[in-house]
């Protein structure tokens, strides 16, 4: 239940604290106090859009605190300390809004999924939802649980429905490759096959280009150099002939052997360098058609990088690895489509079976909410009312279900239904709206019931059997109202006057609880209007019994 509202800066209102009491509380007023307003406010804390602040120089804050119910407490979560909640949104004169919940900042979203398990608040345009598909709907799921445990699962398989149709119309979208286009692709796929990347020759081509160009010369080269380290009197057999002279000094003078180590060393590594070079120098390649296989090759390269904008072997390999992953997909998207047709006839088979478990569920809530609805209205004087729901099948399954609900109505007997759209006076929309409220009441756990001026369009003892309607429902739960009607508000456990003065030119609400004889002067005013009598009290006092 609503504990405390607390509303500061908020369109006519600069500072209000209200504590709100257990039972049934009315508020009461003259037309454009801001009896409304305080709903507004009430709004905004509850994830509204943020109106009625535009015109304030101040930073609007609104803070309510609730004793939440249990579905509000699990919703809560790690919010939760276990007492009371504390709701607040704070709006900056540019328009900037925050929101807490105890302290910590959340998103306006969870505000807006959190509200419903505090308050259910009736505002004065909510009398039309009733005739919306999606008004009559929530109400006829409020009265089965089945109803709207089949109508979550219906949700999530009509949501994975949705989604393979828009995988297979994307598939659809990507349009058909030629087959003109095919054959190219394949084209230069084989093309690009006809490279080994993984050759070293290729991928090292302008030094194997530089090498056969001059392969004479550097097998000429090669060559002498073995001839001069390797033949007769050559430097390989001179220094034999010094190795030899150090060998006979070594032997009695120290230094000379470090000088034949290191002479030994490097006739060693000549000797290596005479053998290398003469196996280099057999194997160059002196083959004419060499040379034009790598020029050959060459051309090849620098056609394909042209051709396909690359500048490396690697950047070929990519664009190859790109073409064959495209000319698979074109390949395979004949094969996908009918993978996804498949898949949406078998999730769509899934939904059906689904729909019916759900519109079952919806016609016997229907039913039941109807039953419910007639015995109440039958108490506030339209014991001939009727009403049912009839369902329209719809060609396409529907996020909300597979048919659409419609409200039938007729307030008189002897007349059939009509849709209550039509035929429903403003009295008669207001009297089965609070019949529903009641109903309802039985149904879901919300503790606090907000209703503002549901009573509109009734008078005498009408207005006084909704008024016994609204005390059975605050047996219940907590009740707020908004009234114009004497014999409601006199009924009421709780009486607050809404009022607004001017003060310097700025006009403010302000909120007053009424003690007995305010409440008897305020119900006098509201029989007799601006001038009150004895009269007009004593009937105030009547009414209050």
């Amino acid at each position: 239940m609503l504990r405390r509202l607390a509303i500061h800066h908020y369109a006519l209102i600069d500072h209000i604290e209200w504590d709100v009491e257990q039972g049934w509380t009315v508020l009461t007023g003259e037309t454009g106090s801001g009896k409304s307003i305080l709903l507004g406010a009430l709004g905004l804390v509850l994830g509204a859009r943020a109106e009625g602040v535009e015109t304030r120089e101040e930073k609007c804050i609104v803070e309510a605190e609730f004793a939440p119910s249990d579905a509000a407490r699990s919703k809560l979560g790690p919010l939760d300390e276990g007492g009371t909640v504390i709701l607040r949104r704070s709006i900056a004169p540019g328009g900037r809004s925050r929101a807490y919940v105890n302290d910590e900042p959340v998103k306006l979203h969870f505000l807006k999924e959190l509200a419903p398990l505090l308050v259910d608040l009736h505002g004065q345009q909510d009398g039309q939802r009733l005739l919306t598909r999606e008004g009559l709907m929530d109400a006829v799921d409020a009265f089965s649980a089945s109803a709207r445990e089949h109508a979550t699962r219906w949700q999530d398989a009509h949501g994975a429905w949705a989604e393979a149709l828009r995988e297979r119309d994307a598939l659809k979208a990507e349009g058909h490759l030629p087959d003109a286009d095919v054959d190219y692709l394949t084209y230069q796929i084989k093309e690009l096959n006809g490279l080994d990347f993984e050759d070293a020759g290729l991928r090292d081509l302008p030094a194997r280009l530089e090498t056969l160009s001059h392969a004479r010369e550097i097998q000429e080269a090669l060559h002498l150099a073995h001839q001069v380290l390797s033949s007769e009197n050559g430097a390989l057999d001179r220094l034999h002939d010094a190795e030899r002279a150090l060998e006979g000094a070594a032997g009695v003078h120290p230094e000379s052997q470090a000088l034949l180590d290191r002479l030994r060393s490097v006739r060693i590594e000549l000797d290596d360098l005479a053998r290398e070079a003469e196996g280099k120098a057999e194997g160059i390649d002196l083959d004419p058609e060499a040379l034009a296989r790598a020029e050959a090759d060459r051309d090849q390269l620098n056609r394909l990088f042209d051709k396909h904008r690359a500048s490396t072997l690697d950047e070929l390999a990519v664009t190859l690895s790109a073409m064959e992953e495209r000319l698979d997909a074109a390949r395979n998207r004949d094969r996908r489509l009918e993978e996804w047709n498949a898949e949406i006839d078998r999730r769509r088979e899934a939904l059906d079976a689904i729909g019916l478990e759900l519109q079952a569920a919806r016609k016997q809530a229907a039913d039941t909410m109807c039953t419910s609805l007639s015995n109440h209205l039958a108490h506030l004087k339209m014991p001939n009312a009727s009403l049912h729901v009839v369902w329209e099948s719809t060609d396409r399954p529907e996020e909300a279900g597979p048919c659409r609900p419609g409200l039938m109505f007729t307030a008189n007997a002897g007349l059939s239904p009509q849709p209550m759209s039509k035929v429903a006076s403003g009295g008669e929309r207001s009297r089965v709206m609070l019949a529903l409220k009641a109903a309802l009441s039985r149904h879901l756990a919300v503790p606090t019931l907000i209703l503002d001026e549901i009573d509109a369009g009734v008078s005498g003892d009408v207005a006084a059997r909704m008024a016994d309607l609204m005390a059975e429902i605050a047996s219940r739960s907590q009740v707020i109202t908004i009234s114009h009607l004497p014999q409601v508000a006199s009924r009421a456990d709780h009486h607050m006057k809404v009022s607004k003065s001017d003060q310097g030119g700025r006009v403010s609400t302000h909120l007053l609880r009424l003690d007995e004889s305010g409440r008897v002067e305020e119900l006098a005013a509201m029989l007799s209007g601006s001038e009150i009598g004895e009269a007009a009290r004593q009937q105030a006092r009547s009414l209050m019994g």
